[in-house]
């Protein structure tokens, strides 16, 4: 389904019925809007794990944020946080969707803490996956170096510091293996749409300059920080540097997952729909 907001149509999915039978009556589950991560990926990898584990016990709502996947591509000047952050939350005025449980994963998580920092009052539970609030160069060129050696540090450098078509394609070739289980590789880069101009062109304006960490706490919801220790992408330091800042909130870590925590560490999933219900 489409939605056109702000002159882009947003493409969204629902898995689950917001209201259940309850003996005899009706009882009103949350709902749960699932914020891709990427740059420049969809939400259907989310289908496959947390997804349909949530809509157990509430109504899902996958979002592909504008540029990503289904919903229009726009132009360049939109992608950024603040444009994902205000079409979400016009996105779910529209739908009437009232104090959801807003999940933001990877760089996803970007627009999610940006949300729950312009809304603090809209939000009933925040829940975070490999959440960072900036991008520390050097942090993430150390753990791509440990996990995966010189020249996957070299690749992911180059990509962060030169982002082009050639640096990304290394990029992905050298690192992404390193962010999934290697069983799931393939199927994560065939399955989602991807738009790796929106990934070049954010990794080159907004991420050099993006800090979330002011006005971490502001953010009013209770909030789930779920994390892996091996996500050389978001490493455990600025993950670290998130939950500081934040002034409600849990941690499961989970040791030795990557990116893919809940394909790594499908425990994971049972902690995050626990919090939800």
């Amino acid at each position: 389904m489409r939605l056109e907001v702000d002159g882009a149509r947003l493409f969204f999915d629902v898995q689950g019925a917001l209201l259940r039978p309850d003996g005899p009556w009706l009882r009103e589950v949350p709902t749960v809007v699932v914020v891709h991560t990427g740059p420049g990926a969809d939400h259907t990898p989310y289908k496959e794990h947390i997804g349909p584990a949530l809509a157990e016990v509430a109504q899902v709502l996958y979002v592909d944020l504008r540029g990503c996947g289904r919903s229009d591509v726009g132009r360049p000047e939109d992608w950024n946080v603040e444009r994902w952050s205000s079409d979400l939350h016009r996105l779910l005025e529209r739908l009437n969707v009232e104090r959801p449980v807003l999940l933001g994963a990877g760089w996803g998580s970007h627009t999610a803490l940006r949300y729950a920092q312009r809304w603090p009052d809209e939000l009933s539970k925040l829940v975070l996956v490999n959440p960072t609030a900036r991008c520390d160069l050097e942090r993430i060129v150390a753990r791509f170096e440990l996990l995966g050696g010189l020249s996957a540090g070299d690749a992911a450098r180059e990509f962060l510091e030169h982002p082009t078509e050639l640096t990304v394609a290394t990029y992905m070739r050298e690192c992404f293996v390193l962010m999934v289980p290697p069983a799931y590789v393939s199927t994560l880069m065939l399955t989602p749409i991807w738009n790796l101009p929106l990934a070049i062109h954010w990794t080159r304006t907004e991420l050099p300059e993006l800090d979330l960490r002011p006005g971490l706490e502001s953010v009013r919801a209770p909030t789930l920080v779920v994390a892996g220790t091996h996500d050389a992408q978001y490493p455990r330091e600025s993950i670290e540097e998130v939950v500081e800042g934040l002034p409600a909130v849990d941690v499961a870590w989970f040791d030795g997952a990557r990116h893919s925590v809940f394909r790594d560490a499908p425990e994971s999933i049972d902690v995050v729909k626990a919090y939800v219900a």
